[in-house]
């Protein structure tokens, strides 16, 4: 209470004298308590100085034992030396420009090709091209390369991706999506007579629920849609019903769209992207690329004349990869050196 310090110095005597005697009750009674006692007394720093001095040299003799005779004593030591760990680096994967052309072999130049596949013999390569009133579905001989059968598609579709496969009762067939009509139809193989008419939904919007590639996965008797979006869609083969669906993005983590012709290759989606000369192959679980090609010296973009014939097409063959794109004049059968797994 402010204002009465001098009405309190009787009291504030009485109790110095009871704060000492309290003191005197702490302190230990001999030296050997120090040892006992588990808390250091504050404010004896001079008085322990000799004391400090013998247990400075009893620090010294325990660092002595600690330490080694001899560097050999380091070798011969269970326990290791312990070093600071370096951070890891974390390397983004880098796209390979390396492959090996075997063979270049012609394709017809008014192809606006968006659907290449081989059938399981090898055979025969299917494809089937784009734009309204110029869609055709073909069977092409893959010996001479010459256009064995030509269907030409109602002139209400524009063509899009298809991809052979071999239906629940052994039957070959063909598969075919449409651009913006949310139409597909399925084919027989081998007279590519049209057999069933189906309706499909991809990503719902402004575009509104377009097809633009395809390709099967025998393993898991499912078909691979892309719409341009960044997502690829799973179809249950039997019932064309979505199963699920994954997005794609790139070795650094970043969202891949424009999805375009696809290919099912050693276990991954391989996606050409339009408008760009890459072929990026994607984890179908992840939707992550594990493998990038650049393929920008296939054929260069300045010679293939108009901007749109862009490479799309990708086919897998028994001993190499079938490559082209729309109104090229020819194809290519490449390998990947670093793909050893491939065939």
């Amino acid at each position: 209470i402010e204002g009465e310090e001098n009405n309190n110095a009787s009291e504030s005597g009485d109790e110095e004298e009871e704060d000492e005697a309290v003191v005197e009750e702490l302190l230990p009674d001999s030296e050997n308590d120090y040892e006992n006692s588990d808390e250091p007394i504050e404010g004896e720093e001079n008085n322990n100085a000799s004391e400090s001095g013998d247990e400075e040299e009893e620090d010294e003799a325990v660092v002595e034992e600690l330490l080694p005779d001899s560097e050999n004593d380091y070798e011969n030591s269970d326990k290791p030396i312990e070093e600071e760990d370096e951070p890891e680096e974390v390397q983004v994967k880098a796209i390979v420009n390396v492959f090996t052309i075997l063979d270049q072999v012609g394709h017809d130049e008014t192809s606006f090709t968006q659907g290449l596949s081989y059938s399981n013999d090898g055979k025969v390569i299917f494809e089937t091209t784009g734009l309204y009133r110029q869609s055709k579905v073909r069977r092409i001989n893959s010996d001479t390369f010459d256009v064995e059968l030509s269907v030409d598609t109602e002139d209400a579709y524009f063509g899009e991706g298809s991809t052979y496969y071999v239906d629940a009762n052994d039957n070959e067939r063909l598969i075919q999506i449409t651009w913006r009509e949310q139409t597909g139809f399925i084919y027989d193989a081998n007279t590519l007579e049209m057999l069933e008419e189906f309706r499909y939904t991809t990503t719902p919007g402004p575009r509104g629920n377009q097809g633009w590639g395809m390709t099967y996965d025998a393993s898991k008797q499912e078909f691979i849609v892309s719409d341009g979006s960044k997502y690829l869609y799973f179809w249950d083969r039997d019932t064309l019903t979505e199963k699920r669906k994954v997005a794609v993005s790139r070795f650094d983590g970043s969202e891949q769209d424009q999805l375009n012709e696809l290919e099912f290759m050693d276990g991954l989606v391989c996606c050409n992207i339009w408008h760009r000369d890459d072929i990026i192959c994607v984890d179908p679980a992840t939707g992550k690329s594990v493998r990038e090609y650049d393929m920008s010296m296939l054929w260069p973009a300045n010679q293939r004349g108009n901007g749109e014939n862009v490479l799309n097409g990708i086919a897998l063959g028994r001993d190499h990869v079938l490559l082209t794109g729309k109104r090229w004049d020819r194809m290519y059968k490449v390998v990947f050196p670093d793909w050893t797994t491939l065939f």
